[in-house]
């Protein structure tokens, strides 16, 4: 089934910033949305997990209405969310961030079995486990965060500009890492500035502009459109 999102509206105050959005992310798929800075895709993701509260439209996932949902319950789906700016905790420890992934996850063999499965992700991680996430490098923090997500063991992870301030060969590290997750059969939704990455990865994108999907389809379709050349790709 997968999430369902039809004519959304969402903002903050009076302030609209989505203009009825419709996108979908199938079960299984690997979605990217990208486009400029202030085109509206944090909110489009923050209207998903619930921290900005839609105006209008539907999201639906999994046949579970979110709008109907409190944000603290949105984890309930397994859905995760990968902030943009990480927001690790920096006076924990790296293993102390990652466990507050698993809130939701009752079972320690669970628990534990997912925290393998993070280290064997990102074997960095696992060699810093008692370190301060606050004193890891840039991209190491993004590590957390991922990390910190993926022990939910989601069905979706939203991921928000994750290559945001990473040296570049950090960030291709980073996609190929996500591409492993979404091989083990995660719906990603990816939103990103950094179009190049973004489309190299994922499955199908739309691009956003000023609250409003203006193109959308196979992320080769989109890499071979000479506007998306001129105006995301620099070529």
């Amino acid at each position: 089934m997968g999430l369902e999102i039809t004519d959304l509206q969402s903002g903050y105050g009076n302030i609209e910033v989505l203009h009825k959005i419709s996108l979908a992310v199938d079960d299984g798929d690997y979605v990217a949305v990208v486009g400029a800075n202030g085109a509206g895709k944090t909110t489009l993701l923050k209207s998903i997990s619930g921290t900005v509260r839609a105006k209008g439209g539907s999201i639906v996932f999994n046949g579970n209405d979110l709008l109907a949902r409190p944000a603290h319950k949105v984890p309930q789906l397994l859905i995760a969310h990968v902030p943009e700016g990480r927001q690790i905790f920096p006076e924990l420890s790296v293993y102390d961030n990652l466990m507050a992934g698993a809130w939701l996850v009752k079972d320690k063999d669970q628990r534990a079995q997912t925290l393998g499965e993070v280290y064997d992700l990102f074997p960095r991680l696992k060699e810093r486990s008692g370190q301060m996430a606050g004193t890891l490098s840039g991209g190491e923090q993004q590590m957390v965060a991922v990390g910190r997500a993926l022990m939910l063991r989601p069905k979706l992870i939203m991921l928000d500009e994750p290559s945001q301030g990473l040296a570049p060969k950090l960030v291709t590290e980073m996609y190929q890492q996500l591409a492993e997750v979404h091989g083990l059969g995660t719906s990603v939704l990816l939103v990103e500035q950094n179009t190049t990455a973004a489309l190299k990865y994922a499955k199908r994108a739309y691009v956003m502009e000023q609250g409003r999907i203006t193109m959308s389809g196979s992320s080769e379709e989109l890499r071979g459109s000479e506007e998306i050349r001129k105006a995301y790709l620099g070529i």
